[in-house]
């Protein structure tokens, strides 16, 4: 990089700075000018930061300029503009993620636009105070490790939809109710993994397994959160679909408790 552009990146963020700890009554100036920085400053690491500020301070008035954002040619400004969406909400924002959500072709700009979405659609839900749902669809669990059989499987899904449905607020959705999901701006998410291990090893017969489990929007499919739990069991040479069974039931308890913990911040 030469040295005069080393200053004048300098400049722009001393700028943008000096806007974010302005005088409290200077509101509407700030975010004028941070809109500005963010349409038009040459540096994306300034139209970044300007991104960041306008969904610190919590303003709708800068909602207009971060939606315009999502253009940007940095995916970089596009990430952080849609995270302060997420942040200042509206229907204006609502709109534009969901428009976004189907355009973007970067995974991980669109991994923020979704996890705004969520943020938005979940806030929207639980204000409106008609219906607080959030709504679930368990997917088959398939595609894992030959060893799980259908029993096994079933087991899994069977602990995680009971872990699950501890929230009051979560609906999980079978048959006729799956075609509805995601419907009317209700939250809706599939839920699916698989048994990435089961194994035996060892002359005590242990018995080790791994499970994954995604979240994903639906119907979009877009992935928000992965997660996995493991577990081992002795005495598998005795009882193996025992001990297989117990391994899955630990794994399926241990992935509950982080399922449940993302609910509940999504408004479950």
């Amino acid at each position: 990089m030469r040295p005069g552009r080393v200053l004048v990146f300098a400049a722009a963020m001393y700028l943008v700075a000096a806007l974010a700890v302005s005088e409290a009554g200077q509101a509407a100036g700030k975010v004028a000018d941070l809109g500005r920085a963010l349409l038009t400053d040459p540096s994306y690491k300034v139209r970044t930061q300007a991104a960041l500020l306008l969904g610190k301070l919590g303003d709708p008035d800068g909602v207009d300029a971060l939606v315009e954002a999502m253009s940007d040619d940095s995916k970089t400004v596009r990430a952080m503009a849609a995270q302060s969406l997420g942040k200042l909400g509206g229907d204006k924002a609502v709109a534009a993620l969901k428009r976004i959500s189907a355009q973007e072709r970067d995974a991980f700009v669109r991994e923020q636009v979704e996890k705004a979405l969520a943020i938005l659609l979940a806030r929207r839900v639980e204000e409106g105070g008609k219906d607080r749902k959030l709504y679930l669809k368990l997917g088959p669990f398939t595609g894992g490790s030959k060893a799980a059989d259908s029993s096994l499987l079933g087991l899994l899904r069977g602990s995680l939809r009971k872990a699950l449905e501890e929230l009051p607020q979560v609906v999980v959705a079978e048959g006729a109710e799956e075609r509805n999901l995601g419907r009317g701006g209700r939250p809706a998410f599939l839920v699916d993994g698989n048994v990435s291990k089961l194994e035996e090893a060892g002359s005590a017969g242990e018995t080790s397994c791994e499970v994954k489990v995604m979240v994903a929007r639906w119907p979009s499919r877009s992935v928000i959160l992965w997660t996995s739990a493991g577990a081992a069991v002795q005495g598998g040479s005795r009882d193996r679909q025992g001990a297989r069974r117990s391994c899955i039931e630990a794994s399926a308890g241990q992935l509950g408790d982080s399922l449940l913990g993302y609910f509940k911040s999504q408004g479950g």
